[in-house]
């Protein structure tokens, strides 16, 4: 079976409540399987969905900082997310085993950590380990509930790390997209600003999310014919595993990044 986890953060020690969660799953998708075979023991509960076994542990601990901080620092989402996240108390590790396609697969967790944080009144937001994406309570459970019906929720999904390189250039990949069956998307020496370049990996993103890998090695993408960028399949600038599909600019690329990965 796969294997699928996130972390729930607690700023105390909060009572979990095994019965207000399934209430929840049963709630906003009334179309799940019930719950069935529920186990708990020491803060862990475990219980099926259907042919998916959710494990929910609560940790008396901290998640690390040292994982924390880089998503702190580049959060688009969670602006005040260090001040909040530095001194957060505990953490539950909610994981989902289940012989799922990528896609169904974090659909499924994404269900899960919904109910968890919506049972929980303290809790502060997602740690989502796909995407190394850190998002606060609010909009993890506005995109779940309100956009996941509709098409992938990106925006708790997958992370859009962007930057200045030049005056006139930016760079940026994604992460999460690797986790959804696909390949990261990466720019390096984009003659566009940041913001046009987050938006346009984002655009990118959301189509392969929806259409499948119909973007073929060589492939030129672009709003119209006067946007020369070539999709090239190859390795990543950006440190991630296995083949990436690198945007490659008329102009070039930089040969220094600005990035970090965290």
């Amino acid at each position: 079976m796969a294997l699928a986890i996130s972390m729930v953060l607690f700023p105390d020690q909060p009572q979990l409540s095994i019965e207000a969660i399934q209430q929840e799953l049963a709630t906003r998708w009334p179309e799940l399987p019930a719950a069935s075979d529920v186990t708990g023991e020491d803060n862990t509960y475990i219980f099926d969905l259907g042919e998916a076994q959710v494990i929910v542990a609560l940790m008396p601990a901290p998640f690390p900082w040292s994982d924390l901080e880089g998503p702190c620092a580049t959060s688009i989402l969670w602006k005040d997310a260090a001040e909040q996240l530095k001194t957060h108390q505990t953490h539950a590790i909610v994981s989902l085993n289940a012989e799922l396609d990528p896609i169904p697969h974090s659909t499924m967790l994404t269900k899960v950590v919904t109910a968890v944080l919506a049972a929980s009144p303290s809790s502060l937001g997602v740690y989502w380990g796909n995407a190394t994406l850190i998002v606060p309570k609010a909009i993890f459970l506005d995109f779940a509930t309100e956009v996941m019906s509709d098409g992938p929720p990106l925006h708790i999904w997958v992370d859009f790390r962007v930057g200045a390189e030049s005056s006139n250039t930016s760079s940026g990949f994604t992460c999460g997209m690797a986790a959804l069956g696909h390949m990261e998307l990466e720019a390096n020496g984009a003659t566009e600003p940041p913001r046009e370049l987050y938006d346009r990996l984002m655009s990118l993103a959301g189509y392969v999310l929806e259409n499948g890998p119909v973007i073929r090695d060589g492939d030129t993408v672009g709003q119209d014919a006067n946007e020369k960028i070539r999709v090239i399949y190859g390795k990543s600038n950006f440190g991630h595993e296995g083949k990436v599909m690198r945007l490659v600019y008329e102009s070039g690329a930089s040969e220094k990044p600005w990035w970090k990965f965290w």
